[in-house]
């Protein structure tokens, strides 16, 4: 049995779910922080944040599809949920921290813009 297109068949849908829905919620959450941090700029605030979702979906889509590029051959259950857990828990955390350093960027505009 080829264990490798049963958890193709399964990484897939779920990375394709995580992509679609969590950088959804970025961009619907993310306008309100960002017109926050912009004083209700909406047309500056419109292009951040679409920029910031293009970004995302490159990113994650890249790193989704460079990650099936070296995985081994699996040859039973167990390496396949190691591997299944491995590369998404990887790309959920790489997500985390691209976030957090996202949101710690913009903040540092924002407070060096008020400095001045």
């Amino acid at each position: 049995m080829n264990y490798n297109i049963i958890t193709y068949c399964i990484y897939l849908p779920i990375i394709c779910f995580i992509t679609i829905k969590i950088g959804w919620l970025f961009y619907k959450y993310g306008e309100v922080f960002l017109l926050n941090m912009f004083e209700n700029n909406r047309s500056l605030v419109n292009g951040i944040n679409n920029i910031l979702l293009i970004g995302y979906y490159l990113v994650n889509l890249g790193y989704a599809i460079i990650t099936i590029a070296y995985w081994d051959y699996i040859e039973s259950i167990n390496q396949l949920i190691n591997t299944l857990s491995t590369t998404l828990g990887s790309i959920i955390m790489l997500l985390a921290v691209l976030h957090y350093n996202n949101v710690f960027v913009l903040t540092y505009i924002i407070k060096s813009k008020l400095l001045k």
